[in-house]
C-alpha cells in the first residue's frame, strides 16, 4: 500500500547563521520567532481536518524558545516530535543559491544531537529516536559511516537524511526508498529519505506565490506512489507556511486531500519506523 509521511522541519531561532551565507536571501519568515507558532497553527489545522499524522523535526534552539507551545503539541494525538539538531548544523556541506553551507565537525554534531535529545526529554518527556538532518544530501549518511557512529551513540534509531539527487539537486527521486544501514555497520538504524521537492527549493525557483501550482506538483507525487506502491517522505517547513501562503493557496492541504482520495495511508515518520521489520533487536 502506498504511504505518505509528512514531516515539517521546525527551525526558527536556529537557521539565521546559515541563511546569512547566501546574503540578501529575503527569507525573513525563516528567521522570525513568530513563524513557528503561526506556521504550526496552519499545520495543525490541515492535519486535524484530514485526521493525518505529522512529524515535527524540531531544532533544539527552537524548542527552548517555545517550550509551552511544544508541551501542548506533545500531547496531541496526531503530532510526533523528533529532532533536527540544535542549531541546524549540517552533516555534509551543501551548495545552494550561491552560498556554501558548511558542515559541522563531528564533536559539534554529537553535542548538537545530545543536547537536543536531552531538551526534548526534559521539556516534553519524549525519548527522541528520530533525526532529520538539515538540508539533506545525496546518499544520506551511507557514504559517511563515522557520522552514523555518532547517530548511534546519541540513541537515534532512524534518520531522514537522503534528500537530494545525484548532483545535489531536487526533486529527489521517489524511487529512493527507505533502507537499513546494514552495509555501513549499523543494521539498527533506518534511513527514511525525504523525496520529491523540498518546498523552499521549488518555490524559490518557480515563484513564492505559486502555491496552487505546487499543490498540483505534489499531487503528481501521490499518483507516482500509488502506481508503484511506494513510500513518499515529504519535507516542508514551519516558516514556509507563511512565506508561501499555505493558508491562501493550500498546497499542503491539496496534498493531504488528494492522498485521502487516492486511499494513501498517511503515517508519521516514527510510526513508519516502528512498522518496519528490524534487522536487529531494538
Amino acid at each position: 500500500m502506498a504511504q505518505l509521511l509528512v514531516g515539517y522541519d521546525v527551525e526558527s531561532f536556529a537557521i539565521g547563521e546559515g541563511l546569512a551565507r547566501i546574503g540578501d536571501h529575503g527569507m525573513v519568515q525563516a528567521t522570525e520567532p513568530d513563524s513557528t507558532p503561526q506556521g504550526l497553527e496552519v499545520i495543525l489545522r490541515n492535519h486535524e481536518e484530514f485526521d493525518a499524522p505529522a512529524t515535527l523535526f524540531v531544532c533544539g534552539r527552537t524548542l527552548v524558545h517555545h517550550v509551552a507551545l511544544f508541551q501542548e503539541l506533545a500531547h496531541h494525538p496526531l503530532i510526533d516530535i523528533q529532532q533536527h539538531t540544535y542549531s541546524h548544523a549540517l552533516f555534509k556541506p551543501d551548495y545552494w543559491n550561491g552560498g556554501v553551507f558548511l558542515a559541522s565537525p563531528e564533536e559539534a554534531l554529537e553535542t548538537e544531537l545530545m543536547t537536543t535529545s536531552a531538551a526534548i526529554d526534559k521539556h516534553l518527556g519524549i525519548e527522541c529516536i528520530g533525526l532529520r538532518t538539515p538540508h539533506g544530501h545525496y546518499l544520506g549518511l551511507s557514504d559517511r559511516p563515522e557520522l552514523l557512529d555518532i547517530v548511534a551513540r546519541c540513541g537515534i534509531r532512524y534518520v531522514s537524511s537522503w534528500g537530494r539527487g545525484a548532483n545535489g539537486e531536487n526533486p529527489t527521486p521517489i524511487s529512493t526508498q527507505p533502507f537499513w544501514y546494514a552495509e555501513q555497520g549499523h543494521p539498527e538504524i533506518l534511513e527514511i529519505p525525504f523525496q520529491h521537492w523540498l518546498d523552499g527549493i521549488w518555490f524559490e525557483a518557480n515563484g513564492i506565490d505559486k502555491g496552487r501550482e505546487f499543490g498540483q506538483v505534489l499531487q503528481g507525487a501521490i499518483d507516482e506512489i500509488v502506481a508503484d506502491d511506494l513510500t513518499y517522505g515529504a519535507c516542508f517547513h514551519d516558516w514556509a507556511m507563511l512565506r508561501y501562503d499555505e493558508a491562501g493557496t493550500q498546497w499542503v492541504r491539496s496534498l493531504l486531500s488528494y492522498a485521502r482520495t487516492r486511499d494513501v495511508e498517511i503515517v508519521s515518520y516514527t510510526d513508519y519506523y516502528r512498522s518496519m521489520p528490524a534487522l536487529v533487536p531494538a
